[in-house]
């Protein structure tokens, strides 16, 4: 470890003995507004087949839909680039970005971000953490695969991050609350301090795009380098000792 990455996990520990959290960047999109046609959250975006960083993008929705009440997802609602919402559209405050595809909006699409390191060291690894959610059924079977790159455009598959979605019975089932899948993936690129890691999420309907699952990425997260977390455990355990004596 180099004493600028020691100095780094040296803060960590001193936020872990503070029971303070501790990541590098998060994002659960809960801040998003409620509307058909919200803003992403800076540096994410939605594309198509083929995407790349700065190719053709999009940073909003195009279609929102919650899980219960007034503006709830059904078995007839639209393709597009979704905000889901967790219970009532225009109450709701648990949300997340993904996707419905039908046969005017077909598959592939893909989520798309990117990361920046400012930690001050230059990272040859990246642990980062986030949830699936599965908010309506289909009877077509769907599938996530997850890539990183340090350009944006040359992707590489980190198959740890890939999620399959059996097909369902119906079209007709609401997930109230959504059924979540945690992951949790360390990207062997090298990052140094300065420059960007691009992160991309890619549904894609098996054999076609009608009848899809209604599917979205939630409460993502960047955490310290493994090293860190190892000290951070050892810095929790000393403080938790600390208030027992």
């Amino acid at each position: 470890m180099t004493l600028m990455a020691a100095g780094v996990c040296a803060a960590v520990m001193a936020q872990a003995a503070n029971a303070a959290p501790v990541s590098l960047y998060s994002q659960n999109f809960d801040s998003m507004t409620t509307s058909g046609t919200a803003s992403l959250p800076t540096n994410w975006l939605f594309a198509g087949a083929s995407p790349t960083y700065t190719g053709t993008t999009t940073s909003a929705t195009t279609q929102n839909a919650g899980t219960s009440g007034t503006g709830a997802v059904t078995s007839g609602s639209s393709g597009g680039n979704y905000e889901w919402v967790n219970g009532v559209l225009a109450t709701g405050t648990d949300k997340a970005i993904g996707f419905l595809t039908s046969g005017s909006y077909s598959s592939p699409r893909s989520i798309l971000f990117k990361w920046t390191n400012s930690t001050g060291y230059n990272r040859n690894t990246t642990t980062i953490a986030w949830d699936y959610e599965k908010y309506r059924s289909g009877t077509r079977q769907v599938d996530w695969t997850f890539f990183s790159s340090t350009d944006g455009t040359n992707w590489n598959s980190v198959a740890l991050g890939d999620q399959s979605y059996a097909a369902d019975a119906n079209n007709t089932t609401v997930s109230n609350p959504p059924t979540t899948i945690s992951k949790s993936v360390t990207v062997t690129e090298s990052v140094n301090n300065g420059s960007s890691l691009y992160l991309r999420w890619t549904y894609t309907g098996l054999a076609g795009s009608t009848n899809a699952q209604g599917l979205g990425v939630d409460n993502f997260t960047i955490v310290p380098a493994p090293g860190c977390v190892a000290l951070v455990g050892l810095a929790g355990m000393v403080a938790s000792r600390r208030r027992r004596n």
